[in-house]
């Protein structure tokens, strides 16, 4: 199988998408978890072929569930932050704590079943783009 410069350069693409997909998840402890970065969408344009819309289409399908994921994400992990600082504050009485333990303990769950959803949609989006490059749209992220 014969690889080009153009499969080399949408499969570093992809890479990119996916470790930024990752840098987004990951928060400095003590500091202000990590604001997402969301992916823009594809722009349509006059000239656009029913090809290449419906290619745009699917790119922004995929991108919008990629954002969603993306956006619950950083909800449940600000949700989490607030919990773990319910349960450190010295002045919370016991059953507080208590409850702000086992709530923090759920979202962990959730948080890594997230997570995993976010590396399932940035892939997604990375074929979404490959079989928009492959029609012949120009997509920049």
């Amino acid at each position: 199988m014969k690889v080009g410069i153009g499969f080399a350069r949408r499969r570093g693409a992809g890479l990119v998408i996916l470790a930024a997909a990752v840098l987004a998840l990951v928060a400095t402890p003590g500091a202000q978890p990590a604001k997402p970065t969301y992916l823009p969408f594809a722009e349509f344009g006059p000239q656009d072929t029913r090809e290449h819309v419906a290619a745009k289409r699917d790119y922004n399908q995929a991108v919008q569930r990629y954002n969603q994921a993306l956006y619950e994400y950083h909800v449940t992990l600000e949700r989490h932050d607030r919990l773990v600082e319910v349960y450190n504050a010295a002045a919370t009485d016991p059953i507080e704590r208590k409850r702000a333990r086992d709530e923090a303990d759920r979202l962990r769950g959730k948080l890594g079943d997230l997570s995993r959803e976010i590396k399932a949609r940035a892939a997604q989006v990375d074929q979404a783009w490959r079989r928009a490059a492959d029609a012949g749209v120009s997509i920049t992220r």
